[in-house]
């Protein structure tokens, strides 16, 4: 499948506009490399469920930027992205996601994403610039442990959101999803 079979498909799923790119840097910079379509969050999850299993090998389906800063951005809009890609890892490449505030570059996340998922079976569904989420395939036999490396990676999730490694295991444990971001 080419990209514009896929952009093709992301339209009549959708129902929306193609853009001839997706967004990085808080919806601030364009990315050539892809497609997207803005559509509400909710939304954006379920055509993205619809979306990936009608891709083809070496073309990659992901929810985009979520919270833009771009003049025109509408605060209840989501981007859905389509681009070519070899692995899920370079949907982190494609969004340009990175840590920069905990001197972590894209690289470095996707070499820790790639751990998780040697280990567990991961499946990246949102990225942005300073945000993943991902499902597990397979929940850590050794939750505490887990979480405890987690917060160590990504600090935020913790300290800024559900404020214990145990409230945040328990998170995990009822949903299969990590989110990730770094502030």
């Amino acid at each position: 499948m080419t990209l514009d079979e896929a952009a093709a498909l992301l339209a009549q799923l959708s129902g929306e506009e193609v853009r001839p790119y997706a967004t990085r840097d808080f919806g601030r910079d364009e990315n050539p490399a892809a497609r997207s379509v803005i559509v509400s969050l909710e939304d954006s999850f379920a055509i993205l469920g619809q979306l990936r299993p009608k891709l083809g090998p070496g073309v990659l389906a992901f929810v985009g930027c979520t919270r833009s800063l771009a003049e025109e951005a509408d605060e209840e809009a989501s981007e859905l992205v389509v681009a070519l890609g070899d692995n899920q890892f370079d949907i982190l490449r494609i969004a340009a996601t990175d840590a920069v505030n905990f001197d972590m570059t894209t690289d470095d996340l996707v070499k820790k994403l790639q751990e998780y998922d040697a280990k567990y079976g991961i499946d990246i569904f949102h990225a942005e610039t300073d945000t993943v989420q991902f499902r597990f395939e397979q929940l850590p036999e050794d939750m505490p442990a887990f979480c405890e490396d987690l917060y160590e990676f990504c600090p935020d999730i913790v300290d800024q959101g559900v404020g214990t490694v145990e409230e945040l295991q328990q998170v995990i444990v009822e949903s299969s999803v990590v989110y990730l971001w770094w502030d």
